[in-house]
């Protein structure tokens, strides 16, 4: 199974994100870069992609929460997208979100539910 992060934000804000992700320890060896290509595009969006398969409740949980801590901490404007595993979407911004964590819980959680 997998969630899919795409942010809007600043270059500093998209390394921001690779680097707390890739670095937090629940989440090590599950991270990866991805390159989606738009339709009539060269280039693409960059997507970060969290693989589960064994205990991915967990791992949902970690990341709703790393993700939510990141968020938190930001200066600047930043959404993110987060895409559960079932293809269930979320937007989540640091102006406009009280509770950053519960959001993406719902989005991760929803899916995990079902299987």
């Amino acid at each position: 199974m997998e969630a899919r992060i795409v942010i809007v934000g600043s270059d500093t804000d998209r390394v921001a994100l690779w680097d707390w992700l890739s670095g937090d320890r629940d989440l090590r060896g599950l991270v990866r870069r991805d390159t989606v290509p738009r339709a009539g595009e060269m280039g693409g969006e960059i997507e970060y992609v969290v693989s589960a398969v064994i205990g991915a409740g967990a791992v949902w949980a970690a990341l709703a929460k790393t993700l939510s801590i990141w968020l938190m901490q930001r200066r600047s404007d930043v959404t993110i997208t987060i895409t559960g595993p079932g293809g269930r979407k979320t937007h989540v911004s640091t102006k406009r979100t009280k509770d950053p964590e519960a959001v993406i819980r719902e989005v991760l959680d929803a899916t995990t539910e079902q299987q």
